[in-house]
């Protein structure tokens, strides 16, 4: 059957694994961990968490552990590593995908390690330090060090210990500072040594790409996927990150209207002159929300205007009497030697790069690209 809706989110896997390899080698001491959680952004955890092992690729995050046993089928040998609070009772689900979880607190970890007695294996932690995120973890220097005391267990892996940098897109590094000395303090506490120590987000990642520390990790979130987390790390031009993903569609439908004429919901609006509007099967049940009304993207060679408000399947632009039926539409990404930022996509709509790609909808399927072939 022939596909009534050519609305597709196209993921370019060259491009991926490109910028994964100008992240990972900006300091040769730190290992790459790939964020693949929240569905890789959107884009697919699957198939780009394969195709990241297939290419060397062992370190992996995720949100829940939900999403890590999803991913174990095809990143089997792999350190995967869940960012959120899991439920103690499930700690037996972890040993026995081999995933390792965040301990935020000492009361997670005591009951953790019960539900632990009652499974062979050891249980592989990140202790997380909250050194000014307030969003997880602890900053108390008395329960680190009971947390510290418990991992005398036979049962625990002591894997990792880490923090999150809150501000390291801005523009000094003020907080950044302090939560570095906050963390180092932490770290002073433990007698026991974990494999990985890790602070660095992708701002971080780049920002701080030519620091002396001993930290050895460091995880690639929205940078890999060729988005920088803000206008200040792209203006320190370390990496050249290259687009990854293209939200693409065609022109359905193409009519004239008389100058007066209105259309939309709300009738918000009315054609100012004689001229063309053409509709394309995208809406906000897509992920293409309303905000974007007035933003302009391009259809074949032209910068048309987003006009009326975006419907939940549809939308209409103001476009010239060349538009036709057929003609390609791209609202971010790169497209037939066209280009629209994500990054201007979404400043437009006041939110971020991350909140564009986790908003498109499983309606919209994935197209994946390997050497410029459709897998």
């Amino acid at each position: 059957m022939i596909n009534d809706r050519p609305t597709q989110l196209r993921v370019n896997l060259d491009a991926l694994l490109n910028n994964y390899r100008k992240l990972n080698a900006l300091n040769n001491k730190k290992i790459g961990l790939a964020i693949v959680k929240a569905d890789s952004y959107g884009l697919g955890s699957k198939v780009i968490a394969d195709y990241l092992y297939k290419n060397g690729v062992r370190h992996f995050a995720t949100a829940t552990l939900e999403e890590a046993i999803e991913l174990k089928d095809v990143i089997k040998d792999s350190m995967v590593l869940v960012l959120g609070v899991t439920n103690p009772q499930n700690v037996k689900y972890a040993v026995e995908n081999n995933v390792s979880l965040t301990c935020p607190s000492k009361e997670w970890l005591e009951e953790a390690l019960v539900q632990s007695q009652q499974i062979e294996g050891k249980l592989k932690i990140h202790v997380k330090i909250d050194t000014g995120m307030g969003r997880i973890g602890t900053s108390d220097l008395e329960e680190l060090k009971e947390i510290d005391n418990l991992l005398d267990s036979e049962k625990l892996d002591f894997e990792g210990i880490f923090s999150h940098y809150s501000n390291a897109d801005g523009d000094d590094d003020n907080y950044d500072n302090y939560q570095t000395e906050n963390f180092e303090n932490s770290l002073n506490v433990f007698t026991h040594k974990p494999k990985y120590i890790h602070i660095e987000n992708s701002a971080g990642t780049v920002k701080y790409s030519d620091r002396e520390d001993h930290y050895n990790l460091s995880r690639i979130g929205i940078a890999l996927y060729g988005c920088y987390p803000s206008g200040n790390i792209e203006k320190l031009d370390k990496v050249q990150l290259e687009p990854v993903a293209s939200l693409i569609s065609k022109v359905t439908h193409v009519k004239k209207f008389q100058a007066g004429q209105k259309l939309g919901y709300g009738v918000s609006y009315e054609a100012r002159q004689d001229e063309y509007i053409a509709t394309v099967p995208i809406g906000y049940a897509d992920g293409l929300l309303r905000r974007a009304q007035g933003f302009k993207i391009r259809v074949g060679s032209e910068e048309c205007e987003i006009v009326g408000r975006v419907c939940m399947d549809q939308l209409m632009v103001r476009c010239s009497e060349n538009v036709k039926v057929g003609d390609d539409v791209l609202f971010f990404g790169e497209y037939n030697g066209q280009n629209v930022s994500v990054d201007a996509f979404a400043e437009y709509q006041n939110t971020i790069s991350y909140e564009i790609f986790c908003c498109i909808n499983k309606r919209v399927p994935r197209v994946y690209y390997n050497n410029k072939m459709e897998l």
